[in-house]
């Protein structure tokens, strides 16, 4: 499938299919003379060997598809069909990504077609194939003479690893690289007026679903209190975050977020007075000497956890968010962590009372990062917020096929995270690629897990 935005899922390797009524039952029904990289057809069988290899790898297992998979058919060389144990509604989208469902050749692997064989290389059906690969330091990409959508490009494409933000503002100066940005190449914003006003530069910007915001620990006794939590997003002033070029922040998810409408989202506009009335309904008394709230002898102070390795735009981020809280009496502590550490804070410890996160840039937006991170089962609670009617819609959507009915189930889930306030929207991100005026054809696609049209750049003489 192709993922064109906006919840929208688009014919690709597929040129049609059918949906059971119950959800559990869906017909594939492929093009025909597609071939792989190396020349070999892309058929059913090849469909089915890539989705079995898939769905038996553990790190797989949390998915729709391997979760709830029974049985693959191949009835004919253009067919295939996917049975489910249970209704399954996220198959579409979870297809529509370039991984882990990616549609492999059986010549991948050794031996052949053998589903636990040894991967070997990389044979696809897009529009490029590797020719050399160095870990950590390039991987080269030559055009797939055999790709069946577009013409293949003319160029070669050279992905470059520069870990440090700056290092790659510098090799953009340099002539080292073409182009950097997005999720994983991000340019630093302090640095984008080194390429904004100059004209052998030109600075793309495009949609993206990420939001940053803030996970809150229910087990902070404040945190537990929601007129605190309220207060917070009273008071959290959300103008301060932006560059003038962002949307309005009203809600978790941005706009383009399947689901998400113009009203569906409530959310708390910035007051500081309601803020303030809402921290001494629960009993908080002003300290005029600290400039804080306090009750019993403890000042209300939070402990923010943040990582800047990936995000460096979080530090500034979160001294707002500190000097928001400061202006209605709450005191907010900082904590910087490496990378790993930060991830496993999240994960496992939960040593943090607030964590700066973002929400995901795939296909399976809202439901997918709803469920991985919001919902709690009996046996395990959720990761970002434990509340029981949410887990109970999230099911509800789970076993729901119409979107018209989802799409009501949705608008509740979000007026419960609202009511609840159960996180705190920070900053609605942007795509931004920097490249050199001699690059052409720049197109961003509708997902920013694989963000550019790669294959029709073009380099242009000057």
């Amino acid at each position: 499938m192709e993922y064109e935005g906006e919840g929208k899922i688009a014919p690709s390797l597929a040129e049609s299919w059918e949906v059971s009524d119950n959800g559990k039952t869906y017909r594939f029904h492929l093009r025909k003379q597609i071939k792989f990289s190396d020349g070999s057809p892309l058929n059913s069988a090849a469909v089915k060997f890539s989705l079995e290899r898939a769905t038996s790898r553990e790190e797989n297992a949390g998915l729709e598809i391997s979760r709830l998979l029974k049985k693959i058919e191949a009835p004919d060389d253009n067919t295939v069909v996917l049975t489910f144990k249970e209704t399954a509604t996220q198959v579409l989208y979870e297809l529509s990504q370039a991984r882990p469902f990616r549609i492999m050749s059986p010549n991948s692997v050794i031996p052949v077609g053998d589903v636990n064989g040894t991967f070997d290389k990389a044979i696809g059906t897009g529009p490029w194939k590797i020719d050399s690969y160095q870990q950590g330091v390039e991987t080269v990409l030559i055009a797939n003479e055999h790709y069946w959508l577009e013409k293949p490009s003319e160029y070669s494409l050279v992905f470059k690893v520069i870990t440090d933000p700056q290092a790659r503002v510098l090799a953009l100066q340099s002539g080292e690289a073409d182009l950097a940005g997005g999720e994983l190449g991000n340019i630093p914003a302090e640095s984008l007026s080194v390429f904004q006003n100059n004209s052998k530069y030109v600075v793309e910007t495009g949609t993206s679903t990420m939001s940053y915001f803030l996970v809150i620990n229910q087990n902070n006794a404040f945190l537990s209190d929601k007129n605190i939590r309220q207060a917070m997003n009273y008071g959290n002033d959300t103008n301060k975050y932006a560059d003038g070029s962002s949307d309005p922040i009203k809600g978790l998810f941005q706009k383009n977020v399947a689901f998400v409408t113009d009203d569906n989202q409530p959310f708390y506009p910035y007051h500081p007075e309601k803020a303030k009335q809402r921290i001494e309904a629960s009993g908080y008394k002003w300290n005029e000497k600290k400039q804080l709230y306090e009750r019993d002898g403890q000042i209300l102070q939070l402990r923010l956890v943040i990582q800047t390795e990936e995000y460096p735009e979080w530090k500034e981020m979160a001294e707002i968010f500190q000097d928001n809280m400061k202006q209605i009496g709450i005191q907010i502590n900082i904590v910087n962590k490496e990378r790993a550490a930060y991830y496993d804070t999240l994960w496992s410890s939960k040593d943090y009372d607030l964590l700066m996160y973002r929400t995901y840039t795939d296909a399976q937006l809202p439901y997918r990062f709803l469920s991985s991170l919001f919902y709690s089962s009996p046996s395990t609670p959720g990761v970002a917020y434990q509340d029981r009617p949410l887990s109970d819609l999230l099911d509800q959507i789970a076993s729901t096929v119409s979107a018209e009915k989802q799409q009501v189930l949705f608008d509740q889930v979000f007026l419960r995270m609202h009511e609840e306030a159960m996180s705190v929207p920070i900053y609605y991100a942007k795509q931004t690629f920097v490249h050199s005026h001699e690059l052409v054809g720049f197109t961003f696609n509708a997902i920013e897990d694989d963000p550019v049209k790669w294959h029709r750049l073009k380099k242009e003489a000057q």
